[in-house]
């Protein structure tokens, strides 16, 4: 079972978090958090459309956790863990594993492989200077105040420890919001589908506010649907809408007619900073 930790506070100033915006506020709001990410099974739907239609064979958790550079008896803490997608092959490689979410849901899943710990990433209860590797993935731009998230990660990891965050370009799925607000526009509705990431590979600056050493690495890829189901149920895991949807399938049956298939770029990647 997961741990549920008191709040600790960091003893660093606080930052200003993040400007609000409603494209800003739907990566954030508790609500939409809650929704998406209670358990794991809207997230794993997006895992396995990446596993089944990705046409870079390389695997994305394999090439991150290959930048961690682990040596057997290594301690991780893996900061915003879901189920525990990396722990599998992070205990291959000899590592000690900590599994940190704000989820109950999500730290209950990833208990089975790792100790589990209920959390916010921008007080870790964790001790300082505690851990060899420190990994935060696909998860900042869900947290208000990123400063201070990355603040606390550095707090924790060792001296001449590695911290490794995760996150997206800012043109990946491009071309699938492209699609929603073309299909918004056929229903007669305005179109709200901004990508406004509040935290992406472009933003190394303010990653280098907290560590001045960061670098960028970028693994490139894309989306190939043979049909439209394949997307639509991706999209589905993200927002629940029949009638744009609807309009959105008759969109890609239209690209796949034109174009033999349904291809969405994708850009991820990840900060990698010595400390």
């Amino acid at each position: 079972m997961p741990v549920s930790a008191r709040r600790r506070r960091s003893g660093h100033p606080d930052h200003a978090p993040m400007r609000h915006t409603a494209a800003v506020d739907r990566y954030t709001s508790s609500e939409r958090l809650a929704e998406q990410y209670s358990d794991s099974a809207r997230l794993r739907i997006r895992q396995e459309t990446h596993r089944r239609y990705s046409a870079n064979s390389t695997s994305f958790v394999e090439w991150l956790v290959d930048l961690l550079e682990l040596r057997p008896g290594m301690s991780v803490v893996d900061v915003g863990c879901g189920h525990g997608l990396y722990h599998p092959i992070l205990r291959s490689r000899g590592a000690r594993v900590i599994g940190l979410d704000r989820s109950m849901g999500m730290a209950r899943e990833a208990a089975a492989g790792c100790m589990a710990v209920v959390g916010d990433a921008q007080a870790l209860p964790l001790p300082d200077h505690g851990f060899d590797r420190v990994m935060c993935n696909h998860v900042l731009y869900h947290v208000p105040n990123q400063l201070l998230a990355m603040r606390e990660l550095r707090r924790i990891a060792r001296s001449e420890g590695r911290v490794v965050i995760a996150t997206n370009g800012s043109q990946t799925n491009q071309r699938m919001y492209e699609v929603a607000r073309l299909a918004a526009r056929d229903i007669g509705r305005r179109d709200s589908f901004s990508r406004e990431n509040p935290f992406r590979l472009e933003d190394v600056e303010r990653v280098r506010e907290i560590f001045p050493t960061a670098y960028v690495e970028v693994l490139r890829n894309e989306f190939v649907f043979p049909e439209p189901e394949s997307a639509l149920r991706y999209w589905r895991s993200m927002r629940d809408d029949p009638d744009l949807e609807a309009a959105m399938r008759r969109r890609i049956e239209a690209i796949i007619e034109e174009e033999g298939e349904f291809r969405v770029p994708l850009v991820s990647g990840c900060f990698v900073a010595d400390v």
